[in-house]
């Protein structure tokens, strides 16, 4: 061959194959995938007419395969190894293929979709085709119709938008299919077989809603801790405000003693909430770590939610009390005296904060001018009677003290004029009485303040203290009789005895009447550091009981 010839002939081969790299511009990189990738065949595409074979071998040797390049999500199976094993299956006509026949195909194949079509001519420029997208997995059958044309940018940005949306459509439908399924082993408690549709799910999809969420779940039915924790806090980066998902994680931060996370997710579950219990329950939390600050901080985000949460009310006055933070312990002293008067530990605290902060007499010339503004006030009596209570105890001259209780005396019998009817006002009354041993009195006045008000149960205490000193005093003459009918003879002696007998039994029957008074009051109250005093009162009229009892 004429060597011109040759030269010539290899120029255009050259210049071809640049016309042919120019032909297919190369993909920008994307970011490593890292789900799991579906397999798409596409079977051979049936042309209509031979003015579209043209275009069927473009779109079959290279349009289809530049454009699977773009998302790596799908893997396309060589066309030309599908083909052949299409023409070993011996179908023959794509269009003719039943669902049996494409799952038949799939799984021969090996693929997750499995895609049929045909095309033809529309003009010498434009080309329709008709597909069906076949899923392995639901055996569901999809169709798109869409057109080409022979302008190859514009083919590829339609096969984009079209051919690979509807794809995308394919697998999300699989995805929330196979999810459903999850969600329903996972309601009928088949936590294996959910997990296995969930991790499928999240290859397919890992941005689908709450998947993480219950994906978690499952591994914490099931035990797994660790998975559970790994799953639910990528769910809640997904989704902060997911509340179920914090529920779970504070459960098992509880059971892997993570306190702090335990801590930070209540925190957050409280804010989404705004569950002022919630914040009571981090409070404690933070109060067993001895972190002052942080209980402080949780309790006043409870009150901004509910400023009259008694509770964490109660909670907030004893930790500023406990450390002897009292002025600012005072104001929520207060307002727990003023729903529960009856309450003997809040009103000793409040008077002994008073105490501390060096404002007890402001403090009972402030309730005093209160009363006086407004003589219905019953809390404003009362804090004045414990307050003057309290004082009382700071004295040891007769007079003083004579005094003192003079002026509470006074402010309860002004509060029983205004309020006959009020059942505190009787309690306290007797108490006063009852410190200056004036039993007659504190009896009478523990039985109105019963009348008045059967629930209350310190009157019980108040008349089984009584009952118990008449009993120490009855014991205490049984026991003079005792020796002096030891060494009497005689009448006298019998006369003794029968004295001695007597004040015995008195003392049995006033110890038994101070017993029955405890059990009252223990019935009547739910207060923890009452019942244990109760029961410490109970345990020494027991002991006097069985010492009255004995043989002698």
């Amino acid at each position: 061959m004429n060597k011109w010839i040759l030269i010539a002939l290899t120029a255009v081969l050259i210049l071809f194959g640049c016309t042919a790299n120019r032909a297919v511009p190369k993909n920008e990189e994307t970011e490593p995938y890292t789900g799991i990738v579906t397999k798409v065949a596409i079977l051979p595409l049936k042309t209509m007419d031979s003015s579209s074979r043209n275009i069927q071998k473009i779109l079959t040797v290279r349009d289809f395969d530049y454009v699977f390049t773009k998302f790596p999500q799908y893997s396309l199976l060589n066309m030309d190894e599908v083909a052949k094993q299409f023409k070993m299956s011996g179908y023959k006509d794509v269009e003719d293929l039943e669902i049996e026949e494409m799952k038949e195909l799939s799984e021969m194949i090996g693929c997750d979709i499995l895609v049929m079509g045909s095309i033809n001519s529309i003009r010498s420029d434009e080309f329709a085709l008709s597909m069906r997208f076949f899923s392995a997995k639901t055996e569901e059958l999809t169709p798109l119709d869409f057109k080409v044309t022979n302008a190859r940018e514009q083919r590829w940005k339609t096969l984009e938008t079209t051919f690979i949306a509807k794809l995308d459509d394919v697998v999300s439908n699989e995805v929330n299919k196979i999810y459903n399924i999850a969600l329903n082993n996972y309601a009928n408690g088949n936590y294996a077989e959910a997990e296995k549709n969930l991790v499928f799910a999240l290859g397919l999809d890992p941005d689908l809603k709450d998947a993480y969420y219950y994906l978690g779940s499952v591994y914490y039915k099931q035990g797994k801790l660790e998975q559970a924790i790994q799953n639910l806090e990528l769910n809640l980066e997904k989704n902060p405000q997911h509340t179920q998902t914090l529920s779970i994680l504070i459960d098992i931060y509880e059971k892997t003693n993570q306190a702090a996370k335990r801590l930070n997710a209540m925190e957050k579950l409280a804010t989404i909430n705004e569950n002022e219990e919630l914040w009571l329950t981090i409070a404690n939390l933070y109060s067993e770590q001895n972190n002052i600050a942080k209980a402080e901080e949780a309790l006043q985000k409870a009150l901004e939610l509910n400023p009259n949460y008694i509770e964490a009310k109660t909670r907030l006055a004893f930790l500023l009390y406990d450390n002897n933070r009292f002025d600012e312990a005072i104001p929520y002293l207060e307002a727990i005296f003023d729903k529960y008067p009856e309450n003997e530990l809040v009103s000793t605290r409040l008077a002994n904060a008073y105490q501390k902060a060096n404002r007890l007499d402001d403090a009972i010339a402030k309730y005093e001018n209160t009363i006086k503004n407004n003589p219905q006030n019953t809390m404003a009596y009362l804090s004045a009677v414990n307050l003057y209570r309290l004082k009382v105890t700071q004295t040891f001259d007769p007079a003083e003290v004579a005094a003192i209780n003079k002026k509470a005396i006074d402010i309860l019998n002004a509060l029983i004029t205004n309020q006959p009817n009020n059942a505190i006002a009787y309690m306290n009354m007797a108490a006063i009485y009852l410190s200056q041993n004036k039993l007659q009195d504190a009896e009478l006045y523990a039985n109105k303040a019963l009348q008045k008000d059967p629930t209350l149960y310190l009157p019980y205490i108040y008349l089984a203290t009584i009952s118990q000193s008449k009993g120490t005093n009855d014991y205490n003459n049984f026991i003079d009789l005792e020796k002096q009918a030891a060494k009497a003879v005689g009448k006298k002696a019998s006369t003794l005895k029968t004295q001695r007998d007597n004040a015995r039994n008195s003392a049995v029957n006033n110890f038994r009447k101070a017993l029955e008074y405890l059990n009252n009051a223990k019935a009547r109250t739910t207060d923890e550091h009452a019942i244990t005093d109760i029961n410490n009162r109970i345990a020494r009229v027991n002991q006097l009981i069985n010492q009255a009892t004995a043989t002698y």
